[in-house]
């Protein structure tokens, strides 16, 4: 896998827009925008500023989220991580089927996808729109 912090070979594609948090954090850096695409199988850890992830691959591919929780410090130390931006998982080359699912999975045990450890994407051309929630301590539809 390319690697998603080295922005001129990684492959992710990342549009930004400044937005204001309130008095106490101002204005921050929120991902609007941002495109993994994976053509290889394996497994892929997302960074928590990933919007969209493109699967076009014939295989196994496993997409690992980031964490829904709200980090132990407070908005003004990671004010990034408290945006809560969705993520979007989508089979655009069609090759998702029970043979070569792809597998969505939770990035801590103490966290779910929908009450779930993992959810599937096993219909050519299928998705997923998943957002965060740290109350829910997870990923809802």
């Amino acid at each position: 896998m390319a690697s998603q912090l080295d922005l001129d070979q990684g492959g992710t594609s990342r549009e930004w827009i400044r937005a204001y948090r309130g008095p106490s954090v101002g204005w921050i850096w929120v991902p609007i925008r941002n495109v993994l695409q994976v053509s290889a199988a394996g497994t892929y850890n997302l960074d928590p500023s990933v919007s969209l992830v493109e699967v076009n691959v014939n295989g196994l591919v496993t997409i690992v989220l980031p964490s829904a929780v709200d980090p132990g410090v407070g908005p003004q130390a990671l004010p990034g991580l408290f945006a809560k931006n969705p993520v979007t998982v989508v089979d655009i080359g069609g090759f998702a089927s029970i043979g070569n699912p792809i597998t969505i999975q939770r990035n801590n045990a103490n966290e779910n996808i929908v009450g779930l450890a993992q959810i599937l994407i096993q219909v050519a051309y299928g998705g997923f729109v998943l957002k965060p929630s740290s109350t829910q301590k997870g990923w809802t539809y």
